[in-house]
């Protein structure tokens, strides 16, 4: 008999440590998920030059794959959008874009997101 790791895990994790966030389909209406929001972190990789060296951070957004299933949304894809407006009660008030969906085989996927360009 198998874990039912969305209804033992991920969603008590969610209920705790999850915001309320503006997903925005490419093809579709945009509507509320919640989902747990990481900053990145900071990686300096090298460059081909070997003198200096490259930033790079990695913004992340883990959603439940169930929360989408029982709105009868598609699940996340790369191009889509995700607004997230306060993570902990503090401002982030910032665009993504999707930049790969990454399901983890529990239930759960993992955004990787790119700060989105503003018009």
């Amino acid at each position: 008999m198998g874990v039912n790791w969305d209804q033992h895990l991920l969603s008590p994790l969610h209920g705790v440590f999850g915001d309320q966030h503006e997903y925005r389909p490419r093809d579709g209406v945009p509507f509320p998920v919640n989902g747990i929001f990481d900053r990145g972190y900071s990686q300096v990789v090298d460059n081909l030059d070997g003198d200096s060296g490259i930033n790079t951070t990695s913004p992340t957004l883990g959603i439940r794959d169930a929360e989408f299933v029982a709105a009868g949304r598609a699940l996340p894809v790369q191009g889509d959008r995700v607004f997230i407006q306060t993570v902990g009660g503090l401002p982030v008030n910032q665009l993504f874009v999707v930049a790969n969906a990454e399901p983890d085989s529990h239930g759960g996927s993992k955004l990787v997101l790119n700060v989105a360009k503003q018009r």
